[in-house]
């Protein structure tokens, strides 16, 4: 193209060169013929001038054209594989808005696979009592946080649970449970937790039908320690090992040691539910440690201790049996133990004492729910509400004797009554009332010269837990 219009412009001056000379008039003739054959051929150039240029318009429009396509074609492309590239694993950690997030009634935190979790837990209980007895020692109208928890507990890599929590309800803070526990073919738990022995203990105590549990769980000594524990278990059975020594609070160069086994059955007959149940534990303290002392007070945390055998042993044996039934909303539980004291300081003559105590109680719920029972547990759990409100009655006999074999800690025999009202799962207000009957304790000063009195106790508990 550009050599064409380069031929225009030569051809153009040199007629224009050719027009300015002066010429003669014999060659007019001729000169005016090759002008006219130069027109000619400057109108071909200008034609083929014009094609060239119409011809490269159209070439570069079906460029463009083929351009703007394929571009277009590029863009859609890159979005329909958008979601692809968003959600393809890179292997690296998924961003905190994968996070499961839920509140049951505290928040929880799991991953989205499900094999991390984090739950935010605690509990707040406040009493009053009013305590008064026979010989008047006691004369209590007094307020406490029973309890007052915080705590984590959850999973991770989905086999491994874990849980820690600390109450603040007393002048230090105490750590309760802590522990890990895994959850192969036998849950192995390691940390500090509770001794696997007697149904009252084991059950939460955000779940008992009486605000306090039954007097030998106490007296004998059932808590917490730091050991190892295996336990197996189906649908309706389990049985638990564990090997402890000592607490988070004890400090001596020998923690002693202690082994503790529980065995659960759970059948189903009709429409009933039914536990059996029996544990063991052999208790030996280490040589620096103080030895063992038995005591108990009435159905009121408040309330001093009226039945007391003072410091006596260095090791024990603990023997318990257990039963429990719900027929709907109607429920029976019972539990009886004995205790084997070994006499760190016998006098001449003296044998080791046996102590004992046990329970048999009956509850009701008016409004028609029933006690939530774990067969694969072997423990009471958190009710299910059939309307906004549930009430629960109830009565107990209890029964703890600390006197055999000279030592005179006690018998103490209490009657109790109750009432519970849940507003919701986990909001509980309950209503204690407790006539206690103390003989043989001898070595309790507070009872007098003849070891008797008469305690009766009323408690008022406000609960709630997450």
């Amino acid at each position: 193209m550009h050599q064409i219009k380069r031929g225009l412009l030569l051809t153009t001056a040199l007629a224009t060169l050719l027009a300015a000379q002066p010429v003669a008039a014999d060659d007019m003739s001729d000169l005016k013929k090759q002008m006219a054959e130069l027109q000619k051929q400057l109108t071909v150039l200008q034609e083929k001038v014009a094609a060239s240029e119409k011809k490269a318009a159209i070439e570069k429009a079906a460029i463009e054209k083929a351009a703007a396509e394929r571009t277009g074609a590029e863009r859609a492309g890159a979005e329909q594989m958008a979601p692809v590239m968003v959600t393809k694993p890179t292997g690296r950690a998924k961003p905190s808005s994968d996070l499961k997030v839920k509140w049951e009634p505290a928040p929880s935190i799991s991953s989205p696979d499900g094999n991390f979790e984090m739950n935010l837990r605690g509990r707040v209980i406040v009493d009053t009592a009013f305590v008064n007895d026979s010989d008047n020692n006691d004369n209590i109208k007094a307020t406490e946080f029973r309890a007052a928890r915080i705590g984590i507990e959850g999973k991770a890599w989905n086999d491994i649970k874990y849980k820690f929590e600390a109450d603040f309800s007393g002048n230090d803070v105490a750590v309760t449970d802590a522990y890990l526990q895994w959850q192969g073919p036998a849950k192995i738990t390691i940390g500090q937790f509770k001794t696997p022995n007697s149904l009252e203990e084991q059950t939460s105590g955000r779940y008992t039908t009486f605000m306090e549990r039954a007097s030998f769980t106490d007296a004998f000594g059932l808590a917490r320690q730091i050991g190892i524990s295996a336990a197996l278990g189906g649908d309706n059975y389990t049985v638990t090992v564990g090997v402890f020594r000592g607490d988070n609070d004890t400090v001596a160069e020998d923690e002693g040691l202690t082994f503790a086994a529980r065995a659960t059955y759970s059948p189903v007959f009709g429409s009933a539910q039914w536990h059996f149940g029996a544990s063991f534990r052999s208790r030996n303290l280490g040589d620096d440690q103080s030895d063992i002392r038995y005591r108990q007070r009435p159905h009121a945390h408040l309330a001093n201790r009226f039945i007391n055998t003072g410091t006596i042993a260095d090791k024990d044996t603990f023997y318990g049996v257990e039963a429990a039934s719900i027929f709907g909303p109607l429920s029976f539980q019972a539990e009886w133990a004995i205790t084997k004291a070994d006499l760190s300081n016998p006098s001449v003559g003296q044998n080791d004492p046996t102590f004992s105590g046990g329970y048999i109680e009956v509850s009701y719920f008016i409004t028609g729910e029933k006690r939530a029972y774990s067969p694969a547990k072997g423990t009471f759990g958190r009710i299910k509400l059939n309307s906004a409100n549930a009430v629960q009655v109830a009565a107990k006999f209890d029964r703890i004797d600390l006197t055999d074999e000279g030592v005179f800690g006690g018998e103490q025999d209490t009657f109790i009554l109750g009432a519970s009202l849940w507003v919701n799962r986990y909001t509980r207000f309950s209503a204690n009332y407790s006539y206690s009957r103390i003989s043989e304790a001898f070595a309790v000063i507070e009872n007098g010269a003849d070891g008797a009195n008469k305690v009766n106790t009323f408690g008022l508990r406000a609960q709630v837990d997450w």
